[in-house]
């Protein structure tokens, strides 16, 4: 069998995948994606929310084929019930149809979309890659390619076998369990956040309303305080048991169940090298405080399909070129990334009255500060003042 090339070899048909797979073959590369499962999208694996803004920022206008509702602010709870609002338009997505969308259009622009293929290892010659092995319904394979994007997810055997993405530690994601459910009578046009430092130590619970009765009902927990099989019963004894969340779903009846882990370490320190970037959540490109991951993945993804198809074109596929997509997703990212993750370590590390006190020092002005991410220390100054026991933590976000 002859030897196969491209110029471009896209692992991992999600979110950032595709739109990588999309940015290059548009730019005129000749792109294989290789997908190891028999359908995309399948399972979901987040919320499926993304702000407006996030999906504009992607350069995607959303489509009724794929919306299934608006929301127009978030409800946070404090361990005591108490709760605030945070302005921001966003969308729930389908994300099975989102997904598939995004593939079928890099396809339209001429990629190609290989299913069953599952890649094993990046191919290595003289420390550099320069393609993939992978195993389909008739074997195992190799393909080679100028540049390698690795959008395999939160394993990245890919990243791995390149030498760029390390393990993950118990304490670098959370454990997530979500069911879709039915029957769930919310406000339709907010999304639901329950804080509890006890109960979902770590993280948090979730209420994303599809409409029309349906919501993705989830939460995630620190992976260094789970174990197997955890979250799910911690989901099940919060929609049984939780005083405000048992009463928001009653009646409620689950109809899917997803289980996984985010990564919320904050972005690999290197996603670039000689023949190969990694993106999306293989490159934990996911936002260290809420585990939302979608918005920088499609940007990520793009920013890397654009630099892989410069790359190509100008012969030059070593680290020294590819090191432009670090840069360029740095520059749209970094500071978010630092401040969630500051404010993620600060919110963990806060006992259920110190999180209520906090939620009592906050007013709007201050939401609206922090949703904007402008003026973070002056909003320090004020919780402290209002708030003296909450020093310590101002200190460490303000480092």
């Amino acid at each position: 069998m002859a030897e196969e090339r491209y110029d471009v070899v896209v692992v991992g048909a999600g979110p950032a995948g595709s739109m990588a797979a999309w940015a290059a073959a548009r730019a005129g590369c000749d792109v294989l994606i290789l997908e190891r499962r028999a359908e995309i999208g399948v399972p979901k694996q987040c919320a499926e929310g993304i702000s407006a803004n996030g999906l504009k920022h992607a350069g995607l206008k959303p489509r009724s084929e794929w919306i299934a509702n608006e929301v127009s602010r978030a409800l946070v709870h404090a361990p005591n019930g108490d709760r605030f609002e945070v302005p921001g338009d966003g969308y729930i997505l389908e994300r099975k149809l989102f997904d598939r969308w995004l593939a079928a259009r890099a396809v339209e622009e001429g990629a190609e979309l290989r299913l069953l293929a599952e890649a094993r290892r990046a191919l290595m010659e003289e420390g550099r890659v320069v393609g993939v092995e992978f195993e389909d319904e008739t074997g195992r394979h190799e393909v080679r390619a100028e540049v390698v994007i690795a959008a395999d997810g939160i394993e990245s055997r890919i990243g791995r076998s390149a030498g760029l993405v390390p393990p993950l530690k118990p304490d670098e994601l959370c454990t997530c369990a979500q069911y879709e459910m039915v029957g769930v009578d919310v406000d339709e046009d907010a999304t639901y956040f329950f804080v509890n430092n006890e109960e979902f130590v770590g993280g948090y619970f979730w209420i994303f309303p599809k409409g029309d009765g349906r919501a993705n009902v989830g939460l995630g927990i620190r992976g260094s305080e789970s174990e197997p099989g955890l979250a799910l019963k911690t989901l099940d004894r919060a929609i049984r048991e939780h005083e405000l969340i048992a009463d928001l779903l009653k009646g409620a009846r689950p109809v899917e169940l997803n289980v996984g882990g985010v990564p919320v370490c904050g972005p690999l320190e290197r996603t670039y090298d000689d023949g190969i970037l990694v993106v999306g959540d293989a490159a934990r490109q996911v936002n260290p405080l809420t585990g939302g991951g979608l918005h920088t993945s499609l940007v990520c993804g793009r920013i890397a399909g654009e630099v892989a198809a410069e790359a190509v074109s100008e012969g030059d596929p070593s680290a020294a070129r590819l090191r432009e997509y670090q840069e360029r997703w740095e520059e749209e990212f970094a500071r978010m990334f630092k401040l969630a993750g500051k404010a993620s370590r600060v919110l963990s590390g806060m006992s259920n009255e110190e999180l209520n006190a906090l939620a009592e020092a906050l007013d709007q002005e201050d939401i609206l500060r922090l949703v904007r991410g402008e003026g973070v220390a002056k909003v320090a100054r004020k919780v402290v003042k209002r708030k003296p026991s909450l020093l310590k933590y101002a200190r460490h976000l303000l480092r």
